[in-house]
């Protein structure tokens, strides 16, 4: 019995340790991560306030197309930068305009449904009612036949067949009412 616990003792152990390991590799994988992240952040920051040219200490070594082409480079990414951010801002701006134009569309939509349903009782309780139909004479018998009226007639035509003698006169689905 103490064999036994001591074997689950142990494995329990072993898999906290497992545990542990596993977690430990997350958490540095994880700071790692951001340890280069701001690695990087810090890079970019520098980058874009730095100076776009150093200039030489002679005078007789500066190259003026080289400079202003460096400068003219540099103006021209921090623009497209910008400009960038500032469509990607207005893109979103347009699309958040757009939501609360359908919003306000819901909004009307609901308000024009509940000032119909308040008018619509209204205009059933006034509806004029329609004057009866008159009827017209037909020379064919009734159009509605009762069901009682319609087993009687029935019963009639077979009994005054079977006196007549003419047993044999009735159909097969007036026998297989039977």
């Amino acid at each position: 019995m103490n064999f036994i616990i001591g074997i689950i003792i142990l494995a329990m152990f072993i898999l906290a340790l497992r545990v542990i390991w596993a977690t430990a590799l997350q958490l540095l994988g994880a700071l790692k991560n951001a340890a280069q992240m701001l690695r990087s952040y810090q890079s970019k920051r520098q980058a874009r306030h730095r100076l776009p040219v150093i200039m030489p200490r002679s005078r007789d070594d500066m190259d003026w197309l080289a400079i202003s082409d460096s400068v003219r480079q540099e103006i021209q990414s921090r623009n497209r930068e910008t400009n960038r951010e500032l469509e990607r801002l207005e893109i979103q701006y347009r699309a958040k305009q757009k939501t609360i134009k359908l919003y306000e569309a819901d909004i009307e939509i609901a308000k024009l449904e509940r000032e119909l349903l308040k008018i619509k009782p209204m205009t059933v309780a006034v509806e004029i009612k329609p004057k009866p139909r008159r009827r017209t004479k037909k020379a064919i018998g009734p159009a509605i036949v009762d069901d009682k009226s319609a087993k009687t007639a029935q019963q009639v035509f077979q009994l005054r067949e079977a006196l007549k003698g003419n047993a044999n006169a009735l159909t097969i689905n007036q026998q297989a009412r039977h």
